[in-house]
């Protein structure tokens, strides 16, 4: 499933870094380069010069915290969100395809089973 998904990254010319610090910036919201850093388990280094490609290729832009200028979070442009939606669409057509000719059993025990994995899931501390 990732790696299908992630194909879509291919013709947009973006790496897995990328979209890694691409999600990030989605579920956590502006991030510091220190933020990031830890999202991604980099190095500041990696991720000052990952922040500079995403900017120069137009996926996210820094912006200066108006109550201390020193403070700089990337944020997300629309081509960075287009990019992560293009990546959940073919996930889902993927998991369509594949699901397509279930059962009604079939499918029951993969609702069952998946939502019982998300439970276990959100007992585990990160």
């Amino acid at each position: 499933m990732f790696k299908r998904g992630r194909s879509v990254l291919v013709d947009m010319d973006i790496s897995e870094l990328q979209f890694n610090a691409l999600l990030c910036i989605r579920e956590y919201g502006p991030l510091t380069m220190g933020d990031l850093c830890k999202n991604l388990y980099v190095a500041c280094s990696t991720a000052t010069d990952l922040a500079d490609r995403m900017e120069f290729a137009g996926l996210v832009e820094r912006v200066r915290a108006e109550k201390d200028r020193r403070v700089v979070a990337l944020h997300l442009l629309p081509r960075g969100n287009e990019a992560l939606d293009a990546v959940i669409a073919e996930r889902q057509k993927f998991i369509s395809e594949i699901i397509k000719d279930y059962t009604d059993a079939e499918y029951e025990e993969l609702s069952r089973s998946s939502k019982l994995l998300a439970e276990k899931m959100e007992l585990v501390e990160v």
